[in-house]
């Protein structure tokens, strides 16, 4: 990483944080999927499984390994380990493919790619330094939302079962291993995205249909289908990670002056 890529990394990370069109969206999410109904969970567990709907499905595959839990305490723990995990890959997934339809699309765009290309640094390194900057703020989300999450499940875990429930083994791999891999995938679907969308807001509108996988976990444990557990944690990541090595090869191929100006 030479002083031109740092530069261009520093330059991509203050224009993001700096224009809240593009920071607002990276922040109401996280807020509501990790502080507002977490803490709607916490007040509300007390009114046990019957207060909702629809997750009798779950309950059934998940036999009768929390038969011992009261009502209250069976809901906080299919919240914390089961649906707060769904819901907490959407934070990577929308923020690495916002800031990265500012970075690539953005410069298209605003029509400053071109300028880009007569700087003295390679296309490859371009791309690279367009990566890091796109993945550095995604991941610093996600990570502070993990901290505000797992402060929040505490208090309630104090209140359900007097103990600390956060960080498990199951959330460590989603914070530290399944994360960074969707990150990377969103912002290497962007710059697919890129190639193609004239306007910030049309690559957005495109990379939704990259949280369609994060749906179908979600209908499929609701459903009863299967239920999220380490093992499928770890064998997601890993597929994940090998979808993002194929994707990066092709994102590099497509990241041509022609295609971008």
């Amino acid at each position: 990483m030479n002083a031109m890529q740092r530069a261009m990394i520093y330059k991509d990370i203050r224009e993001v944080t700096g224009d809240k069109q593009i920071l607002m969206p990276m922040l109401i999410v996280p807020v509501v999927m990790m502080v507002i109904l977490p803490l709607i969970l916490v007040i509300g567990a007390r009114y046990g499984v019957s207060a909702i709907n629809g997750m009798d499905y779950m309950i059934n595959a998940l036999g009768d390994q929390f038969a011992d839990l009261t009502n209250a305490q069976l809901l906080f723990e299919i919240a914390l380990n089961y649906m707060f995990p769904v819901f907490f890959l959407l934070i990577p997934i929308m923020s690495g493919s916002i800031i990265g339809a500012s970075s690539f699309v953005g410069e298209k765009e605003h029509k400053t790619m071109e300028s880009l290309f007569y700087t003295p640094i390679s296309i490859r390194e371009l791309f690279n330094a367009k990566v890091v900057a796109t993945a550095v703020p995604a991941i610093v989300i996600t990570l502070l939302s993990a901290v505000v999450f797992g402060i929040v499940m505490n208090i309630g875990g104090w209140m359900y079962f007097g103990k600390i429930v956060f960080p498990s083994i199951k959330w460590l791999i989603l914070i530290l291993w399944v994360s960074p891999a969707v990150t990377i995938l969103s912002i290497y679907f962007m710059v697919l995205v890129s190639a193609k969308a004239k306007t910030f807001q049309e690559a957005q509108q495109t990379s939704a249909f990259i949280i369609i996988p994060v749906i179908l976990l979600l209908v499929g444990q609701m459903t009863g289908l299967f239920v999220l557990n380490e093992a499928i944690l770890g064998g997601f990541g890993a597929v994940v990670f090998m979808i993002d090595f194929i994707l990066m090869r092709k994102a590099a191929a497509r990241f041509v002056p022609e295609k971008l100006i």
